[in-house]
């Protein structure tokens, strides 16, 4: 399925005060951040999609992640309630631009969930039931997505912020997995590119258009992806790491 377009949204100002993982105290270097992302949203130009931007709100330092306030699907848009209480509002203006595209669904309380555990290969949505997503929120989604043909999927997430930090999807039936993370038994019937521990980052890669988008510096994932058949452009995602994201949480792919 080829993809046309992706929702991008600015970096804050203020995105050196977003949520940061507990063992990253590193200060975020702002403008290294917003050079990073032109860079990201350069790389999704050259794999031929046309982009739709989101200014960034300062009262929200997490909105780069545009991924996590919305799950889009065929035919339907769901709006998330998101798990970290301080980056409820962020979904407002992404509700409003999908408005113009998409049915609105809504989660409502006391579901939480976050577009960084949904998990989408084809007609299945794995969702990680996690920190930020809680069985409430799986249920909601499982209603609405099998209005439109989909199968909900639930899938326990330990030691990671998101399903999707551990695993994503490649194309051509092919998915990253990091080693020991998450049961590679979720994934039966697919092909699994292990990524060593040491390289856990680097599971998070966003496959557009037959390329795949990796984070830079992890010889041993590139060389497994490639090996896979697929074309890899390497990104340095530094910054984007300090506040807990990756690739796909970058972006929202229509």
């Amino acid at each position: 399925m080829i993809s046309k377009y992706a929702i991008v949204r600015d970096v804050a100002k203020s995105y050196n005060q977003c949520i940061k993982p507990d063992k990253l105290t590193v200060p975020i270097n702002v403008p290294l951040a917003r050079a990073q992302h032109r860079a990201y949203c350069n790389a999704l130009m050259d794999s031929e999609l046309k982009l739709i931007r989101i200014p960034a709100d300062d009262r929200f330092p997490d909105c780069c992640f545009v991924e996590d306030p919305a799950i889009v699907i065929e035919g339907a848009a769901i709006i998330s309630r998101m798990g970290a209480k301080s980056r409820r509002g962020e979904e407002r203006a992404v509700r409003q631009l999908l408005t113009r595209h998409k049915t609105i669904r809504w989660i409502k309380p006391p579901g939480t969930i976050e577009g960084g555990d949904v998990l989408k290969i084809g007609r299945q949505i794995y969702i990680g039931l996690s920190e930020r997503t809680n069985q409430s929120a799986i249920n909601q989604v499982r209603t609405i997505a099998a209005k439109y043909g989909y199968q909900v999927i639930p899938v326990k997430v330990k030691g990671m912020i998101h399903l999707k930090t551990g695993s994503t999807y490649l194309g051509n039936n092919c998915v990253t997995l990091v080693k020991g993370q998450l049961d590679a038994k979720t994934f039966t019937g697919y092909r699994k590119i292990i990524i060593p521990k040491s390289e856990s980052y680097s599971a998070n890669c966003l496959s557009v258009n037959g390329t795949v988008l990796m984070s830079r510096g992890y010889p041993k994932t590139r060389q497994r992806i490639k090996n896979a058949g697929f074309r890899v452009v390497e990104l340095d995602m530094s910054e984007f790491r300090k506040g807990g994201g990756s690739l796909t949480c970058l972006s929202i792919i229509l």
